[in-house]
């Protein structure tokens, strides 16, 4: 687990990567509706995916994409900020 962690916090340190936890006193947070992603095309188009309960979606229609978006900018808000993120990360391996 230690070593996980430690990746965690390399991965971290790149300039193309953000790490955040939601903590667990956050209670309910916009994360609780699943996992979803937000990619953007070459042409500059956001499109969204999601899985769950065995099935995809594929988002292309802007205005639910913009839904999934605010719920992402949401989840980013609630979420411990990327240097408080690195502590817990390093506190927790620490007490392996």
């Amino acid at each position: 687990m230690r070593a996980q962690y430690q990746y965690l916090l390399a991965c971290a340190k790149r300039p193309n990567v953000v790490v955040q936890v939601m903590p667990l006193k956050q209670g309910g947070h916009a994360g609780l509706q699943g996992p979803m992603k937000l990619s953007e095309t070459p042409e500059q188009t956001t499109l969204g995916y999601m899985e769950g309960n065995g099935h995809s979606t594929l988002v292309s229609k802007p205005e639910d994409v913009g839904v999934l978006a605010r719920r992402y900018a949401m989840i980013r808000s609630q979420a411990l900020r990327p240097e408080e993120t690195a502590v817990l990360i390093e506190q927790l391996a620490g007490e392996l």
